[in-house]
């Protein structure tokens, strides 16, 4: 394991160099596999590639004519396969760098005729935790390639979404629809995580209220949430400034039909952004009524040991009293010493704790 550990962080420091190879640094283990969807009017092609037949699916997006070709890129551990395509389609060896490094920041570039994204998705597992997925999305004319780590569903509302023919995409002859739509799901994740995160941290809330109910776990809780809340916003916040350079582009790369999608993008991420600035507010409260219900608790435990202390203070006071060893002392000599001193004590006892009820000090 250890080994294992080492191996992974001279992987993750040998992409931080400038190199004519790079290699994959995420943990991800998803075989690298190729798809590829090819879409018209007339209808939808569906068909993997084969890695040994990669030159067969260059034939077939040239071979295509108008059609719009979507090349799906699932799992990146064939680093040199990746580096190939987009070497391809005229991308620099720097671009494969940036998808292969899962650490990189969120970035969108638009050069020589070319849009190339990087982002990072989200979305909860079955286990209820959080899990990001490095997103590498290249548009070149009429064709649009996505890389991600893993086999994730991410993309099957874009899928359905083409098979249905929403929004009229397969009458679009270049890819900036397509480009909305993948766009569309990665921040559909922000906002089905951010609203989750929400609704964790107000179950909390409710808890925290509920002083009777077992709270000795609310405190991991809130850590962990909190971390799945910076999550969320280090993959927001700077995609809603990238997104803004292609709703503000006066490129022929993103059409006027297309636009409106990209404005809706702007508008989800706004909607993410306030979401996770409120999550923000009520981690911070919650944290707060955390402090003070541990205040809470402990002031109830030492008030209940000061009302011990305080039932036992006056028979402490007459214990003391009959357990001084002077010769003159009356009761010693008394048949019914003993149990009279069990009866003053039993009677101040209750006495005690009778004045304290009365005072509602319970």
């Amino acid at each position: 394991m250890k080994h294992r550990e080492n191996y992974n962080k001279r992987k993750r420091s040998s992409n931080h160099h400038l190199s004519e190879q790079y290699v994959y640094t995420g943990n991800q283990t998803t075989s690298t596999t190729l798809r590829l969807i090819q879409y018209n009017t007339e209808g939808v092609r569906d068909n993997a590639i084969p890695q040994e037949k990669e030159n067969e699916l260059f034939e077939r997006i040239q071979h295509q004519g108008k059609a719009m070709n979507w090349v799906q890129v699932n799992g990146l551990m064939d680093a040199e396969l990746i580096s190939r395509i987009i070497a391809k389609f005229g991308l620099d060896m720097l671009d494969a760098k940036d998808i292969l490094t899962p650490e990189h920041i969120v970035k969108i570039e638009e050069y020589q005729g070319k849009i190339f994204i990087i982002l990072n998705s989200c979305h909860y597992n079955e286990r209820n935790e959080i899990e990001t997925e490095h997103i590498g999305i290249l548009m070149v004319g009429n064709t649009v390639i996505t890389f991600a780590e893993t086999n994730h569903d991410l993309f099957i509302p874009v899928i359905k979404a083409i098979n249905e023919d929403i929004l009229g995409i397969r009458s679009k002859e270049d890819g900036s629809m397509l480009l909305a739509f993948l766009l569309n799901a990665v921040v559909a994740s922000l906002v089905e995580t951010s609203t989750h995160v929400e609704e964790l941290l107000e179950d909390i809330e409710d808890t925290l209220l509920d002083i009777s109910t077992n709270q000795e776990s609310v405190g991991s809780l809130i850590q962990q949430r909190r971390r799945e809340y910076m999550v969320i916003r280090k993959n927001s916040l700077p995609l809603r400034e990238q997104i803004n350079k292609l709703t503000k582009s006066e490129s022929i790369l993103i059409s006027h039909e297309a636009q409106p999608a990209f404005i809706d993008l702007t508008d989800q991420l706004q909607y993410v952004n306030q979401t996770i600035d409120g999550c923000r507010e009520i981690i911070s409260s919650l944290v707060d009524l955390y402090i003070s219900n541990n205040d809470l608790r402990m002031n109830a435990i030492m008030k209940r040991l000061t009302i011990v202390s305080t039932l036992f203070i006056p028979l402490t006071f007459l214990a003391g009293i009959w357990g001084m060893n002077f010769a003159n002392m009356p009761e010693l000599g008394w048949k019914y010493g003993y149990w009279v001193a069990w009866g003053i004590m039993g009677l101040t006892g209750i006495g005690t704790w009778i004045y304290l009820h009365k005072k509602d000090w319970y």
